[in-house]
């Protein structure tokens, strides 16, 4: 029997959050009409449920319902779907931590009250959910396969094997692999030399980021030390537009974007310009799944990026200062750029837009937007990763396209845009199966 059966602990509940939500980020991707993408519905029910949590968290109360569905919207979450479903799952795993107001005459639902206070506790919660809408067999094998391949690289008979012991049946495990390679959970990379797969999965390089240096010295590119080089960048100024890194090879960079060495997060202007920024995997240095799986850091500093280099009249001049004064007040502003120009931050719930009458100092008194910071945890971790002595926020802003406005209305995460990729060069599919064979440890 599967040690799925019984009640679960916090820990284990938490893990099933992390892979529903990362389930989720790649199905999104997907057509709803999609061969087999139903036998993922529980684990999509659960990660929008986590999404939708993560966006919402720290408001405490949202009575605009349709601001709650816009919120929702920003994660894929239809009305419909929000009223019947994600809300209602939501309230009845958290433990009162999730509580739905309703209309006294009608009983629609009317808003939300809501005392997460961690991204913990998000993945908790999601769990949860997952738990309680009793996931099928496939579902249960996918968490366990990307479970294990985030650790290290397994053959598929060796993963076969662990997850025959653990009480799945060898037919079912073989069906799950498949359907998760369809929907691009996990990498599946044919060995030249053996019938044997390895399996792998992108978000391998964040417990084993010591050992990328090692991966990279041994592809059989000619301009390896290119690509060390620039993720040496990206490391050092998190965030850095991918546009404006040295220029190498392009499958060098596709590589390295495809095994996730590099996490590319897109940024989508309201004209439908898009520019991406790199970021390195685990950039909260955490082993275990506080890895900033729902993209909130990411998204803040790539947003700050954004700012930086691509308005003309940007209001962050001084990234530190900007998250200092943010966390310290509370709020920053007023300012006529705050009503536009952080929308997609809104829309994710890191910040939200208030007009306010400020008095100045002199007794004379402001009246305008201000931007009002809501995920306090998410600005200090941003602030910490940019004030690393390590870290340069100094980018070359020649070239800049100032016609862009920075009303941003959508991002990709990494793992929408490495689905987007498309499909694996030759060459690059092998240095793929190079770095597995290092996370293995068959070449050290």
């Amino acid at each position: 029997m599967s040690k799925w059966r019984g009640t679960m602990n916090n820990q284990e509940k938490i893990k099933l959050g992390y892979w529903s939500i990362a389930t989720q980020k790649h199905l999104k991707v997907f057509r709803g009409d999609s061969s087999n993408i139903d036998e993922f519905d529980n684990l999509d029910i659960a990660g929008k449920s986590g999404m939708f949590l993560g966006t919402i968290r720290g408001n405490k109360e949202i009575t605009n319902i349709k601001k709650l569905e816009k919120m929702a919207n920003a994660v894929g979450i239809k009305p419909r779907e929000l009223h019947k479903i994600i809300l209602p799952e939501l309230e009845n795993a958290s433990d009162k931590k999730v509580e739905i107001i309703r209309d006294k005459a009608s009983g629609s639902i009317t808003g939300i009250a809501e005392y997460v206070f961690s991204n913990k506790e998000v993945l908790e919660i999601s769990g949860k959910v997952l738990e309680n809408q009793n996931p099928n067999e496939n579902e249960r094998i996918a968490i366990e396969t990307m479970d294990k391949t985030k650790q290290i690289p397994y053959l598929e008979s060796e993963i076969t094997q662990l997850l025959t012991k653990e009480g799945f049946s060898e037919q079912d495990i073989q069906l799950s692999i498949a359907l998760q390679s369809q929907f691009k959970l996990i990498n599946k990379l044919n060995k030249s030399k053996s019938k044997d797969s390895i399996i792998s999965n992108e978000y391998i390089w964040g417990p084993n980021h010591e050992k990328i240096a090692l991966a990279v010295s041994g592809i059989k590119f000619n301009k390896r030390q290119d690509l060390k080089e620039v993720i040496d960048i990206i490391q050092n100024s998190q965030g850095y537009p991918i546009e404006k890194l040295p220029k190498i090879d392009e499958k060098l960079l596709l590589l390295a974007q495809k095994t996730g060495m590099i996490d590319p997060t897109t940024i989508i202007s309201s004209r439908g310009i898009r520019k991406n920024f790199g970021f390195t995997p685990n950039i909260l240095n955490d082993t275990g799944f506080n890895d900033d799986i729902l993209d909130d850091v990411k998204l803040l500093l790539a947003s700050i990026r954004f700012g930086e280099n691509y308005t003309e009249f940007s209001t962050i001049n001084d990234p530190v200062r900007f998250l200092e004064s943010l966390i310290r007040y509370g709020d920053i502003g007023p300012h006529s750029a705050n009503a536009s120009d952080y929308t997609l931050l809104e829309k994710k719930g890191i910040v939200k837009v208030k007009h306010k009458v400020k008095s100045s100092y002199y007794g004379n008194s402001r009246s305008g937007y201000c931007l009002e910071l809501v995920k306090e945890d998410v600005a200090k971790k941003a602030l910490e990763i940019i004030k690393s002595p390590h870290y340069n926020m100094n980018i070359d802003k020649a070239e800049s396209n100032f016609e862009l406005v920075n009303d941003t209305g959508n991002y990709m995460p990494p793992e929408e845009v490495r689905i987007n990729m498309g499909e694996t060069p030759e060459e690059v599919s092998e240095a793929q199966e190079h770095f597995a064979s290092i996370l293995r440890d068959e070449l050290l």
